[in-house]
């Protein structure tokens, strides 16, 4: 018995020095031909050969040796010499792979034609004008699956569901050092997109179909079926929702949309509290009826209350077609502003706004509105009933999802009020911001903003005070208290300013997961 146990544990402790026994690839060139990029594809291909047969070492090195030479082809490289020597150094084998790559084959014919509908079409087009394997070159066959899969890619993102390959073959002489490309793609038929088919009978049927950025027939591409998603989901009238292809209809050369969407609930609360360095201790109150009827009209109402303002706001939103891109949104709203450093400054508006949003192109979107207003301050004492028509444009655009990393915003309004229609004061105003955010190095970010504002009347007297400029607070002079910056009373109470000028210019760098460390300059 004793004989068995001493037997055993020298049969695992040879299981182990073999198990736990590693093997090293020291790759090589006599010649000095082993180029870098050739090198790392050889390494990727002995990645199956970490464990040496050492039943067979005769055929495992065959076979590595068999691996090596294809690495090499793969590259072109189809008359290399490659050798290879183990060495035991336990705990470890090392194994010498030396590598004569040769001479590497040469492109002597390459025809590459595109035919069919898509023949013209700019994106096979630029697949074919940066084809690499041009005569003269160096033949690869990465760079070949390259293009083929490229093209076959380009015809599914674009309709082209009948597309194929009708010669693809490479002729290569390893005696000769040549290769010969024949290359014919073609395109077939383009399709278009056929009917917007709905899972289910609902309500908003016709927003869903208002909301698609494409229209019946137009030509199919993945991007509008992406947008289509990206537009739905931005509506807000839904909980869940998922635009997909049907299968092509090869007699009608057309491809349906089947939508499926989960209207969100007929009422919805929100309800949060917190503190802030401006505004002090708030709280807010939010109540939205997202469908009110099935032209996709809806609700929302809102309290917002904290140590600086206090306001009850009333949306009521009316789309026109794509609820996204063109509605009417009527305000009702009712706002009481203090400041605490200036205690007298103080006011009570209440207004109702009639405004126009419309998207006028890809990037700027314009809304056109009209506010009456009345207003009453504990500056001057004053009550004032305004009417103000204006316009604004807006342009923002972003990368980076929730932690941009590259975006920008231009806002630029205009509004007027005159006693022609129906105000007791004349003023303009005018309003421009821009905001700047750019990384460089995918880790140096640098903020910029700059506004600039100006109010053309006689006196501020004629502007409200809601309408005046201050400064100060979070969001542009961060060492002031909020809105204490401005022109004063004689009583020193911060009265508001008719023109503005403020820039920032700020820089942070990432120090742990989603925190950054700012430095800026207000």
């Amino acid at each position: 018995m004793k004989i068995f146990f001493v037997f055993w544990g020298l049969f695992s402790l040879f299981l182990s020095v073999d198990t736990c026994a590693s093997t090293h690839y020291k790759i090589t060139s006599n010649d000095q031909s082993l180029r870098p990029e050739v090198e790392k594809n050889l390494r990727l291909y002995l990645e199956d050969f970490k464990r040496i047969d050492n039943d067979n070492i005769a055929y495992w090195s065959k076979q590595l040796v068999k691996h090596a030479t294809h690495s090499l082809q793969s590259l072109g490289y189809y008359n290399s010499v490659i050798s290879v020597n183990l060495i035991d150094e336990l705990p470890e084998t090392i194994v010498h792979v030396d590598v004569a790559m040769g001479y590497p084959i040469v492109i002597t014919h390459s025809t590459f034609l595109i035919s069919g509908e898509g023949m013209s079409d700019e994106k096979f087009m630029s697949q074919r004008n940066s084809y690499p394997l041009v005569v003269g070159s160096k033949f690869d066959h990465g760079s070949y699956q390259r293009i083929k899969s490229a093209m076959t890619n380009t015809a599914a993102n674009n309709g082209y569901f009948d597309a194929k390959w009708k010669t693809h073959h490479v002729l290569i002489d390893p005696s000769l050092q040549t290769a010969k490309i024949s290359l014919v793609f073609d395109t077939g038929q383009r399709y278009r997109l056929g009917e917007i088919i709905i899972a289910q009978t609902h309500a908003s049927n016709n927003i869903v179909k208002a909301i698609a950025p494409f229209s019946h027939h137009d030509f199919f591409t993945s991007e509008y079926i992406a947008q289509y998603n990206i537009a739905l989901n931005k509506s807000r009238y839904f909980t869940s929702v998922q635009a997909i292809p049907a299968p092509p209809n090869k007699l009608t050369k057309t491809i349906d949309i089947n939508v499926t969407v989960i209207n969100r609930p007929k009422n919805i609360v929100e309800v949060s509290a917190g503190i802030t360095s401006d505004l002090g201790e708030r709280g807010r109150l939010k109540w939205v009826k997202p469908w009110i009827n099935r032209y996709g009209h809806s609700l929302e109402s809102e309290i917002k209350l904290n140590q600086q303002e206090q306001s009850f706001t009333n949306h009521y939103k009316v789309p026109h077609g794509n609820p996204n891109e063109d509605f009417t949104n009527y305000v009702l709203g009712w706002q009481h502003t203090n400041n605490d450093i200036n205690s007298h400054n103080r006011y009570s508006k209440y207004s109702l706004q009639w405004q126009r949003h419309q998207v006028i192109n890809e990037d700027w979107k314009r809304v056109l509105l009209l506010k009456l207003e009345t207003e009453n301050d504990d500056i001057d004492s004053a009550s004032r009933q305004l009417i103000i028509p204006g316009i604004n444009y807006t342009r923002s655009r972003r990368q980076g999802g929730i932690t941009p990393f590259w975006g920008d915003r231009q806002f630029i309004s205009l509004e007027a009020s005159n006693t022609a229609w129906g105000s007791t004061s004349n003023f303009n105003k005018l309003t421009l911001r821009s905001n700047w955010l750019r990384t460089i190095n995918d880790k140096h970010q640098f903020l910029v903003k700059l506004e600039a504002g100006y109010i053309d009347a006689n006196t501020i007297d004629d502007v409200p005070v809601s309408m005046r400029y201050f400064a100060g607070g979070d969001n542009n002079l961060r060492a002031y208290d909020f809105k204490s910056i401005s022109p004063l009373t004689n009583d020193g109470v911060a009265r508001g300013a008719l023109t503005q000028l403020l820039s920032t210019v700020e820089y942070s760098y990432p120090i742990y997961h989603q925190w950054r460390l700012a430095i800026f300059h207000d």
